[in-house]
């Protein structure tokens, strides 16, 4: 989850680092091995700032994170098919989506790690099957055709998961001690497991599946209670609120507000004394917001969404622009507005791509299903090219704003005026030209709150002075608020997809359920990520990862450290098995053969590096819903299921190009 492992010089190592005993030294979130003493590193430090220790601002930061990647293309991705199909966007497909990214995410965590820390295991696939298997075969009675040794679940899971712990010392021994490259070793395994799934299948129960779970119910084997761990499911229909959607809505709009303050707060630079003006300003705005969503939630008509439009922007200006006023220096020097010509060509080729993609939603039928390409109708070609080139143009128009902002403040803040009117612009068409109900409502409230949101954002970084230098406090309250935001608006769509109303049963909306399997996905992922980020064993993993020769030179472990991720590989397929078998009740010879490539890409996808030493857990866990989104997709938008393959290897090839482009990035700024 942190930055990536290097072999660095004396001169690396400079004033204001972290340095541990193990040898490994933290710039910034980014660790670096050291290779030199600490009198070396100190005498080195005297001599001067060095120019990697610079300051870096709230977007450079964000940028160069591994998982960025993986965010950017889970919205894009997920945006593409909530324009083309229907079941994308309701708690249904969300319930969907969470639960094939489930087991296919906790395997990919885990895979992540492994390959941060420089190995692959191409046999984790098949260890998924298998170790189900062995629990099924533990559990199952000893008479008649099903075999097994009838053990109690309370027996039987622990001694799976030592087989599990014992496959995984068996992978990274094995690497270590020949010297082979792990692809091969984990490639010998795959076949052995792929082979002993279906001989013991066949041998002991007649047959390739094995199984059944639920057969096990009334002979006090635990299985009662096991299913509940491993498999219950809450069914949303059969939890109604009334309040829901106004503690939605409400938790959602004060989550985003105090992401935005966050992002405030870390860029500009604060002033001496405070100003109580401006605090007026920041509580009347937010009065003002309040209003704004009433009158939007109350009212479908032009003329209503018109009103409620233009108070939610004055809300946005007046209080936001008064944060900076209450807390954050004037700006002195602004520069003059000039026109670069490769911000203007940017911009003006994200306009034509706007243009073109308002006349496809024109000229296309919305209401017509004629097949008019191998993949797509004509409504979802529609959808196709208007959110495609519209989403095209709008990146250009942003990468002209940055040339802008190149030359001057007040050009950049100009750019940036004119694509937010071009976005308010387009989010009244969207609502006028849309028949569905999730995109008059849906889509047009977010582009106009991302469109106030950005003009609000060229005033106040034209009037604000920006931070030049780095406070540790000041870096920690804005961090403390976007997260407390992140988690305030978590909780407000947890509450959207958990409870129905009403009018949803009466409606006739189809019901969703999610089981206990995302519970273990969520935990997984942040348990991994903590181990990554805050402990002695994380920074092993970067090190190894990123030059094994050097972190053993320095005391690191590497060999335990890399025999360790093998058996944390096995342990989240004992734990996938588990899920497995208590979900189907039943598992196959071949289940889980061949999905070990879906778990690097999974991982790759979310911004981990094949060459190791770079790597997020979080962009695994989100590359892991990228390919759950693209699994479910595909035939929810009625192609053909075939083309996901292709779907697939074009994501993994984006997501190696965009990968090397960030790390280059990271490397540039360190």
């Amino acid at each position: 989850m942190r930055g990536v492992a290097v072999q660095a010089t004396p001169r690396s190592l400079k004033q204001g680092s972290e340095r541990s005993p193990e040898g490994i030294t933290q710039l910034g979130g980014i660790h670096v091995t050291d290779v030199v003493t600490a009198d070396a590193a100190e005498a080195e430090s005297a001599t001067g700032d060095d120019e990697r220790l610079s300051f870096q601002g709230v977007f450079q930061k964000l940028f160069i994170r591994p998982e960025i990647g993986a965010v950017l293309g889970a919205t894009a991705i997920w945006t593409f098919f909530w324009a083309v199909s229907i079941p994308f966007g309701t708690a249904g497909g969300a319930s969907n989506i969470l639960d094939v990214s489930a087991t296919l995410g906790i395997m990919a965590v885990a895979v992540a790690m492994l390959m941060i820390g420089g190995e692959f295991d191409l046999s984790s696939g098949a260890a998924t099957g298998a170790l189900g298997i062995v629990t099924l075969l533990l559990v199952r009675d000893v008479t008649g055709t099903a075999g097994g040794l009838g053990l109690h679940l309370l027996i039987a899971l622990p001694l799976s998961f030592i087989v599990a712990l014992a496959l995984g010392w068996l992978n990274g021994t094995m690497v270590e001690r020949t010297g082979l490259p792990s692809f091969i070793v984990t490639l010998a395994t795959f076949f052995v497991l792929r082979g002993m799934k279906l001989g013991f299948a066949k041998l002991i129960v007649d047959q390739i599946q094995v199984g059944k779970m639920d057969d096990l119910k009334g002979e006090n084997k635990g299985y009662e209670f096991f299913q509940k761990v491993f498999a219950y499911e809450w069914q949303r229909n059969d939890h109604q609120w009334a309040l829901r959607d106004a503690l939605y809505t409400g938790l959602v709009i004060v989550g985003l507000s105090l992401v935005v303050i966050a992002v405030y707060e870390l860029h500009f630079k604060r002033k001496a004394q405070h100003n109580p003006i401006g605090m007026i300003m920041f509580v009347a705005g937010a009065a003002l917001g309040v209003a704004s969503v009433a009158i939007l939630h109350l009212t479908d008509d032009t003329a209503g969404n018109w009103f409620g439009a233009i108070v939610g922007l004055a809300a946005m200006l007046i209080g936001f622009l008064g944060l900076g006023v209450w807390r954050y220096e004037m700006r002195g020097d602004r520069g003059t507005l000039k026109m670069p010509s490769d911000a203007v060509r940017s911009v003006g080729i994200g306009i034509v791509l706007i243009v073109l993609g308002v006349i496809s939603a024109i000229v296309l039928d919305s209401d017509s299903n004629e097949q008019v390409l191998p993949l797509t109708t004509e409504q979802g070609l529609r959808a196709i090219l208007f959110v495609g080139l519209s989403a095209l143009g709008f990146v250009s128009l942003m990468v002209g704003v940055h040339q802008a902002g190149r030359v001057s403040r007040m050009s950049a803040s100009a750019f940036t005026v004119g694509t937010a009117v071009i976005g308010l612009l387009m989010a009244f068409f969207v609502q006028s030209e849309s028949e569905s109900e999730k995109f008059r409502n849906e889509a047009f409230s977010i582009i106009l709150v991302v469109s106030a949101l950005a003009l609000t954002w060229a005033i106040a970084n034209y009037f604000f002075q920006n931070r030049g230098s780095s406070d540790i406090h000041i870096e920690h309250l804005g961090t403390r608020i976007a997260i407390a935001g992140l988690l305030i608006f978590l909780i407000g769509m947890l509450i959207r997809l958990l409870f129905t109303v009403d009018a949803e049963i009466e409606a006739g909306i189809a019901p969703a359920k999610y089981s206990v399997r995302i519970l273990w996905f969520v935990a997984f992922t942040i348990a991994c990520s903590w181990v990554l980020a805050s402990t002695k064993f994380g920074s092993w993993v970067f090190a190894v990862g990123g030059n094994k020769q050097a972190s053993r030179q320095v005391g690191v472990p590497a060999a335990r450290t890399k025999t360790q991720l093998f058996m944390l590989v096995s342990v989240a397929a004992w734990l996938v098995g588990t899920l497995l078998a208590f979900r189907i009740n039943t598992l196959q010879a071949n289940t889980g053969n061949g999905l070990e490539f879906e778990y690097i890409i999974a991982a790759v996808v979310g911004g981990t590096m094949l060459t190791g030493g770079y790597g997020s857990t979080i962009g695994a866990s989100i590359g892991a819903v990228i390919m759950a989104m693209s699994v479910l997709g595909i035939p929810n938008s009625n192609w053909n299921s075939d083309w996901r393959f292709v779907f697939l290897g074009a994501i993994l090839l984006l997501a190696v190009i965009g990968n090397n482009f960030i790390k280059t990035k990271a490397e540039n700024l360190r």
